[in-house]
C-alpha cells in the first residue's frame, strides 16, 4: 500500500515568510535608492502585495494552530 504524505504546514508557512521577507527587503531597498522622487510604481505595488502575503501566511499559521488544538481536544 502506498502512503501519501502532506507537506508540513509550518514549514510551508516558514518558507513563504522567508520569501516574502526577502522581497520586502528588495523592494524597500529599491524604493529607498530612488532619486528625485522617481519611484518605480512596480516596487510600491510589490511591497504592498508582500505585506498582504505576510498577513495571509500568519493567518494560515494561526489556523493550523487552532486545528491542531481541536484535534488534541478530540483525542483527549
Amino acid at each position: 500500500m502506498t502512503s501519501i504524505s502532506a507537506p508540513n504546514p509550518y514549514a510551508t508557512v516558514a518558507t513563504g515568510l522567508q520569501s516574502s521577507s526577502a522581497r520586502v527587503d528588495r523592494d524597500a531597498t529599491a524604493i529607498a535608492a530612488s532619486k528625485g522622487g522617481d519611484i518605480n510604481p512596480t516596487d510600491v505595488v510589490s511591497l504592498s502585495s508582500d505585506a498582504l502575503t505576510f498577513k495571509a501566511l500568519t493567518k494560515v499559521a494561526q489556523t493550523v494552530d487552532q486545528n491542531s488544538q481541536r484535534l488534541l481536544d478530540i483525542f483527549a
